[in-house]
């Protein structure tokens, strides 16, 4: 799969809104998240001004800032910035493929088919049409009770919007899914090295990234969640979608990499293997020229070599089998758990202030 074989329309594969927004439009992650900011700006600024509606930040003040402002954006930037990603992990792997899979035109044939499938963006497109969908039925049953049902082109404006958010995030979402597939395929066809450091290695850093990357905007996306109950009680549903984000989470993090890290312990074993191998065989030297007491001389080259072989043995077992180093973990626990830091805070607080006051 030569890297040059991929191309960025490749991974955008059939989607309508990718091929509008970057072979037309060639509109920068900045410019997407730009786009809903403005589009925030004319629908609660604007409009509702002249409409003589007042927002109230205790009523919209977590929808406005954590929705419009701040999850739309994030998803139109990661929207267009995703697919750079993607195809930096594509041709950090391509240099480790064998020989024979290296110049095989069908792997790349392969990805492109699997990003060129319609059912990723079809997944957009019924996401944010069920979002839309909720959004319109509620502003029609509360006309003009609020800003952002002020009129029908209002209703319309705001959940347009939101259809195009919703969209971005599950195609994003699915793009991962998709990529994340094709990468562990193309890693099981991958001679990667082993490293002291996996950091220092650009195929192991890129798909630490990507996986990185990923579960960082989930976590700001689920804001929503994590300051739901400082605005409103909590209801059973809260809880689901909650036990959701904390298991699709580390899975969305750990999909990509699986087929790395199973690469990297399948080399390692091969090598253990055949280092044991090679230490037993001096071994059994060494000893046979014990047993004819042989001077020093005759047997040092065995002894030598045995040693190296430890060294060898000792290196390749330290050696990572995870293409990043441990503190990464850490860095995935914290970023999953961040959107609830607050709620978590104020439990905290609640709970020592009973204690005390008690």
């Amino acid at each position: 799969m030569p890297p040059k074989k991929l191309t960025f329309p490749h991974i955008y594969g059939s989607d309508p809104l990718a091929k509008l927004v970057f072979l037309r439009l060639n509109l920068s992650p900045i410019g997407a998240g730009l786009f809903f900011l403005l589009a925030t700006l004319l629908y609660a600024g604007i409009i509702p001004y002249l409409e003589g509606y007042s927002l109230s930040f205790e009523q919209d003040g977590a929808n406005l800032l954590l929705g419009h402002l701040l999850v739309y954006p994030v998803a139109g930037y990661f929207y267009v910035y995703q697919p750079k990603s993607i195809l930096s992990v594509y041709r950090n792997i391509a240099q480790f493929l064998r020989e024979e899979d290296a110049e095989d035109d069908f792997r790349a044939e392969k990805i492109i088919h699997t990003h060129a499938k319609k059912s990723w963006w079809l997944i957009g497109v019924i996401f944010g049409l069920l979002g839309a969908a909720f959004g319109v039925a509620y502003s029609a049953q509360h006309f003009k009770q609020f800003w952002y049902s002020a009129n029908w082109f209002e209703i319309v404006l705001v959940f347009s919007v939101r259809f195009v958010a919703y969209y971005c995030i599950a195609v994003s979402a699915a793009r991962h899914i998709a990529a994340s597939v094709e990468m562990n395929r193309l890693f099981k066809r991958a001679d990667l090295p082993l490293a002291a450091d996996a950091d220092q290695l650009a195929v192991f850093r890129s798909i630490k990234n990507f996986a990185l990357e990923f579960i960082g905007v989930a976590a700001i996306i689920a804001l929503n969640l994590g300051l739901q109950p400082l605005f409103n009680p909590p209801v059973v549903e809260y809880f689901f979608y909650v036990a959701l984000y904390l298991i699709v989470a580390p899975i969305s993090f750990f999909l990509p990499i699986w087929g790395a890290h199973a690469r990297m312990m399948e080399i390692k074993e091969e090598m253990l293997t055949r280092l044991n191998y090679d230490f037993q065989e001096e071994s059994q030297k060494l000893y046979r020229k014990f047993r004819k007491n042989e001077t020093l001389t005759d047997y040092l080259e065995e002894a030598r070599t045995l040693n190296q072989l430890s060294e060898a043995i000792k290196t390749v077992s330290d050696a990572p089998d995870w293409p990043f180093q441990g503190t990464t973990f850490y860095r995935m626990a914290v970023t999953i758990i961040s959107p609830f830091f607050i709620v978590l805070f104020e439990i905290f607080v609640n709970v020592a202030g009973n204690i005390i006051t008690n």
